[in-house]
């Protein structure tokens, strides 16, 4: 009789601390479902700060495509640095630089002449920091391009101090 209540006693406690456990972190799994909702709605990549009650929020979201890469791995890889490249462009800025080249190239003959004219542009975006404390909270395929997955990563920014009545 003492090892059935003992034996019973050791699976109730098992179960309660199974139970607390899988609540343990709610508040960042309604988080990632409002983010999921929000993208939903509204489809957007980069990076947003956003606030709920408590707390001031840094998000990246990044979309790639799974067929330009040999392994989930490598592709989870190239997220997590897009994301983090993001992040320190919004947060340090970048340096941009710009470079236009124009080519005319004109054939004639006896009936016509025409000018072709093409245009080469080339962009140049620097950025230099560093980025810490960075989270993958989740990944899911994009409903519009089903051949796309959006990697949502996050960053707690500070805390919201409520004001006192």
């Amino acid at each position: 009789m003492k090892k059935i209540v003992f034996l019973f006693t050791i699976q109730l406690l098992l179960c309660l601390t199974d139970t607390f456990c899988q609540s343990f972190n709610q508040e960042k799994v309604a988080l990632t479902n409002f983010i999921i909702r929000m993208y939903k709605t509204e489809p957007f990549t980069g990076v947003k700060v956003f606030l709920d009650y408590e707390n001031k929020y840094l998000i990246s979201l990044v979309k790639l495509s799974p067929k330009n890469y040999n392994s989930e791995s490598d592709m989870n890889r190239v997220a997590e640095v897009k994301a983090k490249s993001l992040v320190n462009q919004f947060i340090n800025g970048s340096y941009i630089t710009s470079e236009s080249i124009i080519t005319t190239t004109e054939t004639t003959s006896r009936k016509n002449s025409a000018a072709v004219e093409d245009v080469i542009e080339t962009i140049t975006e620097s950025s230099m920091g560093y980025v810490n404390a960075l989270e993958h909270i989740s990944t899911f395929t994009d409903e519009k391009e089903p051949d796309k997955k959006v990697f949502i990563y996050l960053r707690e920014l500070e805390k919201i101090k409520k004001k006192k009545k």
